[in-house]
Formats: C-alpha cells, structure tokens, sequence
C-alpha cells in the first residue's frame, strides 16, 4: 500500500473551472444595470430635469408675457411647479411625470401644456404664514388670520396681480377697488380708517356743506392721498344726478348759481347756450374743469 504522503500535489480544485464563467456573467449583469441607469436618466430623469425649469415654459408664446413678469417679480426664486401644483407628494409626482411626456411632444407641440391651475392657499402657505397683519409699510390693516383661516377665503382672491401681470395702476400690488368687492359696508366695513392706519377723514370733509364747497378744494393734492387708488373717482359721484337736480331745477337753477356756481364741473357751455343763448358769466369760475 502506498505511502499518501509520498502522492504528487497539486493546486487546481474542480471548482476553480466554474470561477470564470460567473465573473463573466456577473460583469455582464453590471454593466446591463449600468446601461439600464443611463437610460433612465438620458430618457427620463434629465428630461424631468427640464421640464422642472421655468424656462421651459417661456418658449411658449402665449407664457412669454407671464415668464417675464414673474422673472422680475419678487417670487423669481419660486418654480412653477412649487405654487401651481398643490404640495402634496402624489400631485406633484403625477405633474413630474405628465411634464416628462410634455418634453418629448414639445418640438411638435407648439402650445403650452394646460398645467397652471389658480395657486392654492396650502401652497402659499408653504412660505407664507397668516399671521401678517399689516401691509409691509405698515400703513394697512390686513389682518390675513380672519381673511384665510376664518373667513376661508383664497390669497389669490387679492393677491391676483401678484406675479404674472401687473394691476391696472401698473404694479403688483392688490388694488383697492378688489377690496371694496366685500369692503362695501354691507359685507364688511367701509369706512377709511378700519384698513388704513394713517388716514382719517379731514375735518373740511365733516362740514355740513362739504358737497357743495367741494370743488373750491379741487386743486389742492392733498385729495389724492385717499382718493388716487381710482383714476375716476370724480366721475364716480359726478355721473349721478344730484339732489338738487329735482323736478323744480330748471326754475331753482339760477337762484342756486348765485350762491354757489359748479355747472362747469359737469356740464360744458354748450349747456347753458342752449337756453340762454350765451353763457352767463354770473360767478363763472375759468379755471373750474369739466369732470370726464
């Protein structure tokens, strides 16, 4: 019987066969995953990645109006997506996902993507909160708590010049005229000083013949301290029929005029010719302006 210790050695194992052809599938496995990853992120994540720019939007001629305004507005630092989608993780995975098919039909489709729904209260309050109860000049009383919260009302309902338009007097700031939509008296309160911290009533406003001796004061630009938030503000009581204006008026007129002479506020001369054949020079003021 032969001596094991004296059988040749040797270093190969049977398993070491199989070593090759499973590190060679193993690479293979790699780089299919590697290849895998790039394509998803060539075919999806980088268009994800565009879309998600607010530049992309401003190729389209009917936003290029709102993607200037809001690039120069003080929320050029918010993305689309952050104020007109709501924030919650399934509305704003199902806006990346429909943004990423808009990439692929964009060079074809030459409209804009109907995604830009009126800005929700929880988006804004995202960054804003309702505790704000003055204007940032602190010359208005906003107290925003009783308009969000309480009274549930949308910011958009006056903030809606807010970023991608401009207000008829040619800012970003809530006009007054949307105020007295509910600030008509009836609604809520209306009186100057329940809002405006620095402005009251002057007292030439509380004499018992203000509407008469009014257009005397025309002149002074104090009046436009309150009044200019409306470019006709004038017209506003001035196309209605006064008082006075009763069925006696055509035999009282003169009588008044001697008093106090205002025709011209709304009247022309060709008024007073058609009666009098000229304009009666009694009390007449030059320097009075029609009211348009």
């Amino acid at each position: 019987m032969k001596d094991a210790s004296n059988m040749p050695k040797t270093d190969s194992h049977p398993a070491d066969g199989a070593k090759g052809p499973r590190l060679r599938v193993r690479r293979r496995t790699a780089l299919t995953i590697l290849a895998a990853a790039l394509a998803v992120g060539l075919l999806v994540v980088l268009p994800a990645v565009i879309s998600a720019q607010p530049s992309f939007f401003g190729r389209y001629p009917e936003l290029a109006g709102a993607y200037e305004s809001w690039s120069k507005s003080p929320h050029a630092e918010a993305g689309c997506e952050q104020c007109h989608v709501p924030p919650s993780t399934l509305a704003r995975t199902a806006f990346r996902v429909y943004m990423v098919g808009q990439v692929y039909l964009s060079p074809v489709k030459r409209t804009a993507p109907d995604v830009f729904k009126a800005p929700a209260n929880d988006a804004c309050l995202e960054c804003h909160n309702d505790l704000r109860s003055v204007s940032p000049e602190g010359d208005l009383q906003i107290p925003h708590r009783a308009h969000v919260t309480i009274l549930e009302m949308n910011c958009v309902d006056c903030h809606n010049y807010l970023v991608h338009e401009k207000s008829p007097s040619g800012g970003h700031v809530p006009e007054m005229e949307g105020c007295l939509t509910c600030h008509d008296g009836d609604r809520a309160k209306d009186s100057c000083w329940a809002c405006h911290t620095d402005k009251a009533a002057p007292t030439t406003h509380k004499a018992t013949d203000w509407l008469v001796v009014h257009p005397d004061d025309a002149s002074d630009q104090a009046c436009a301290k309150c009044h200019e938030w409306s470019g006709d503000w004038c017209v506003q009581c001035h196309e209605t029929r006064p008082k006075s204006h009763g069925t006696d008026w055509r035999a009282a007129h003169g009588t008044a005029v001697k008093t106090h002479r205002s025709c011209e506020a709304c009247h022309s001369g060709d008024a007073c010719i058609v009666c009098h054949g000229v304009v009666p020079q009694l009390n007449l003021d030059p320097n009075l302006k029609l009211v348009e």
